[in-house]
Order: structure tokens, then C-alpha cells, then sequence
């Protein structure tokens, strides 16, 4: 469960961005690049954690740490108001290999990073055994994820329907990682509505993601 908290138009510095956006020029804004994640990688190699279930971690605590990122859009009075939600939860994908399919599934988020990874793992194992597209969605506060390792990108392609007063909500992607003179690299790439954000808020997710890769990784090898 979650709540959102409207905001004021009169007061939010990004009124204007986000009316034009929603009501003038409907549109999606996507940023895709590499992220250093050497240290993260060793880190969890040492220690035998799941990369992929930390590296969730830190796309979900990055998602929950900015206003931005946690949007969605009610209507009043006739408008579309921004509003903000308390929690997001991600909504991330199982691969079955041998039918070469998926199952979609959430996890509640925890800012506590072994709490997280625990109910991750404990979702992704049931949906090991499952044969549908995807479980039913918790509610309207989440964020979808997707992990494309088979290949390093350089972009991605996501197109979701932009209409007015909905789930403003990114969509992250993160593809394999490549490896140069020593460094692991990882793409990543963010995609929202452009009444949500601008390319200055894609850029810090990308910085903060590779900052706070790193910062765990000093902390996983205490």
C-alpha cells in the first residue's frame, strides 16, 4: 500500500514544465549510459551476493530518495495535478529459460538493503515456478525494471503511452556488462515522462547510481 501527497501548483518550482508536459507537448525523456560498477562487481564476487538483486537495491533506493521519481498525476478541479507518492515498490521480471518467457513480479522496497535482497530473493524464487505473465500488481505505486544481460547496449527503446493523469513512474533498464582496461562497465538507462523530470534529473540518477554502487561496495567489504 502507499499514499501520495498532492503538490501545490502555485508553489511548485516546476509547474509550468509539468503543464506543458502533460497538457501541451505529451512526451517520454530517456537517458542511457555507462556506469562504472567495478568496485560492485568485486564487492559482490567476494562476498557472494547477487549483483543483480543489489544493484535492484540501489536503482529502488535512488527511485525513493527523489521527489522526482516517485510522481504521479490526479486530477482536480478539471487539471492534472503532480503529486508524489511515499513509497515505490519495483516491479521486476523472472526469466524462464526454458520457455524463453517471463513472469513479472514485485518486491516491497526496505531502505534496508539485506531486508530488500531478502524479499527479493524470496519473490524471485516463487516466480521461479510460475508459468503466467505476471502476478496481480500490488497498486498504481510502482516502477518497472527490467534486466537485459545477454547483451551491452548503447540505448534502449522503451514506449509506453503517455495520457494525461497517470502513473508517472520510470522505467529502468540495465543490460551486461562490459569490460576495459580493467573496469567493469554496466548500461543503464532511465525513462519518464517528461512532466516528471528533465535530462538534468536522468544525469543524477545515472551519477548517483555509480556513486552509490561504489559506497556499498566499501561497506559490503568492511
Amino acid at each position: 500500500m502507499g499514499e501520495y501527497t498532492k503538490i501545490d501548483l502555485k508553489t511548485y518550482v516546476r509547474a509550468e514544465h509539468f503543464l506543458h508536459f502533460m497538457n501541451e507537448a505529451p512526451c517520454e525523456i530517456s537517458l542511457a549510459d555507462d556506469i562504472d560498477v567495478t568496485a560492485l562487481r568485486d564487492a559482490c564476487r567476494v562476498t557472494g551476493r547477487s549483483f543483480y538483486r543489489t544493484f535492484l537495491y540501489i536503482v529502488s533506493f535512488i527511485v525513493n530518495s527523489r521527489d522526482e521519481f516517485r510522481m504521479t498525476a490526479v486530477r482536480s478541479g478539471g487539471t492534472c495535478h503532480p503529486a508524489v507518492w511515499d513509497i515505490l515498490h519495483p516491479v521486476h521480471n523472472v526469466f524462464h529459460e526454458d520457455t524463453e518467457t517471463y513472469t513479472s513480479i514485485f518486491s516491497l522496497f526496505d531502505r534496508d538493503m539485506d531486508t530488500f535482497c531478502s524479499r527479493a530473493a524470496e519473490d524471485m524464487e516463487r516466480a521461479e515456478h510460475l508459468s503466467v505473465m505476471s502476478i496481480p500488481a500490488m497498486g498504481n505505486n510502482t516502477f518497472e525494471v527490467s534486466c537485459l544481460p545477454w547483451r551491452h547496449f548503447t540505448s534502449v527503446g522503451i514506449s509506453h503511452p503517455v495520457e494525461n493523469c497517470t502513473s508517472l513512474a520510470p522505467v529502468i533498464v540495465w543490460g551486461g556488462f562490459r569490460e576495459t582496461a580493467g573496469r567493469t562497465y554496466l548500461p543503464l538507462s532511465v525513462t519518464i515522462h517528461h512532466a516528471a523530470a528533465d535530462g538534468f534529473h536522468l544525469a543524477r540518477f545515472l551519477n548517483e547510481a555509480e556513486t552509490l554502487s561504489a559506497g556499498i561496495a566499501g561497506r559490503l567489504l568492511k
